[in-house]
């Protein structure tokens, strides 16, 4: 891709859940590959009606993904507790099981400290190694919330903007994009059933991440998602593409 395109999704990435965010990226690549191309990348805040707001002017919505510039905050880099998401509840508010090959974590509980009941995730999809380096980058300046017009707020980690917005560059710093994707339908999910990590589970992550390989991280995932319970298998009403994806 030599350029930006008008509409985009852009998320800003860092260490989550007490995981580097190059184990990170090394253990989405795996999902992308178990799945065929499909993986999720975990948010923590809804995208609401703006993806399909933004499908609506074009003919797919391609998802850009930039290391963020400052430094992870401790709850992030060092929770307490972290828990892998089992479930997505669909339009309709019902809880199905996330694909098999999926593993979302997440720190257990908000800045308040209150247990975090919900997360969301990005629904993506791409042919190609997500460690395949990236030639573009996102100048904050040139960009706007695709629905408002509005410039990004500060705190704004995921997002789906227009690009080339009319506004007076402020010589900030431009964020380089490590990889992209598609997003495909629903775009996003709202994650459910939260499982909390025991910390043997979180060393056998962590472990096979810098050590493993693909075929140990099937294994692992496999394992740590058979050991919680997971909400009893039906159709999603309007989500057929984790089969179609596969």
């Amino acid at each position: 891709m030599e350029q930006l395109p008008g509409s985009f999704c852009w998320t800003k990435m860092g260490a989550e859940s007490g995981e580097q965010l190059q184990l990170i990226i090394r253990r989405k690549e795996w999902e992308r590959s178990l799945g065929n191309g499909l993986f999720f990348w975990g948010i923590g805040q809804s995208l609401g009606g703006n993806a399909d707001l933004a499908m609506r002017a074009g003919e797919t919505l391609k998802v850009f993904f930039s290391p963020m510039i400052s430094k992870a905050k401790a709850i992030d880099s060092a929770p307490d507790e972290t828990v892998v998401w089992t479930a997505f509840t669909d339009a309709y508010g019902e809880e199905h099981p996330l694909p098999e090959h999926a593993l979302i974590t997440s720190r257990a509980s908000l800045p308040s400290g209150r247990r975090k009941e919900f997360h969301y995730a990005l629904v993506c999809r791409s042919p190609t190694s997500l460690a395949t380096p990236g030639r573009l980058s996102v100048d904050p300046t040139s960009i706007c919330n695709f629905a408002t017009n509005k410039p990004l707020g500060a705190s704004q980690v995921t997002a789906i903007v227009r690009n080339r917005c009319e506004r007076k560059a402020a010589g900030g710093r431009t964020y380089p994009i490590s990889f992209f994707a598609e997003l495909v339908q629903p775009y996003f999910v709202r994650l459910s059933a939260p499982r909390v990590l025991s910390n043997a589970e979180k060393a056998l992550l962590a472990r096979t991440t810098e050590r493993g390989a693909e075929q140990t991280w099937r294994d692992v995932v496999t394992s740590i998602r058979q050991a919680g319970v997971m909400p009893r298998a039906r159709k999603p009403k309007n989500l057929d593409l984790f089969e179609a994806a596969l």
